[in-house]
């Protein structure tokens, strides 16, 4: 029998983990969470730096559920960061764990929009490369990884 925590739980403590040490390496910085399900994009949590408030949010959030849209989460994460000055920097890591994006409008239009606006979009995998990921982190020089195992999780 396999005992492991499943993939979802792994990612969960792994994300809490990296909230925590991303505030104590940058005391200034500010978090805002989203969350994409059923088609939607939703703000978890506003911009912000108490690591508790965020991990808190987050608590049984991480369940699947529906489609994930790429562009609805780009959509809105463009929005939330508009308010941002421009010295700032318009880092997005995406934890993405759906095997597809189930998207109404352009894609590649979005992409290209999150360029304009100066984002660096990284995105996690969680269970396969897709292409539309790798895409976005090409086009806005993030960086692009799929978790194979708890150790690259890290």
């Amino acid at each position: 029998m396999d005992y492991k925590p499943s993939q979802m739980v792994e990612a969960s403590r792994q994300v809490e983990a990296f909230i925590r040490e991303f505030f104590i390496q940058n005391p200034p910085s500010q978090i805002g969470l989203v969350i994409l399900k059923d088609g939607a994009a939703h703000c978890l949590t506003n911009l912000g730096s108490s690591p508790e408030a965020h991990i808190k949010a987050l608590m049984g959030k991480l369940g699947t559920s529906g489609d994930a849209s790429l562009q609805n989460g780009l959509d809105l994460v463009r929005d939330l960061l508009n308010q941002i000055p421009s010295y700032g920097h318009l880092d997005v890591l995406i934890l993405y764990s759906a095997l597809s994006t189930c998207d109404l409008g352009d894609i590649l239009e979005t992409i290209q929009k999150c360029k304009a606006s100066k984002l660096r979009c990284s995105v996690i995998g969680l269970f396969a490369e897709l292409y539309i990921c790798k895409h976005l982190c090409q086009e806005t020089s993030g960086m692009y990884f799929v978790a194979l195992d708890e150790v690259r999780n890290r």
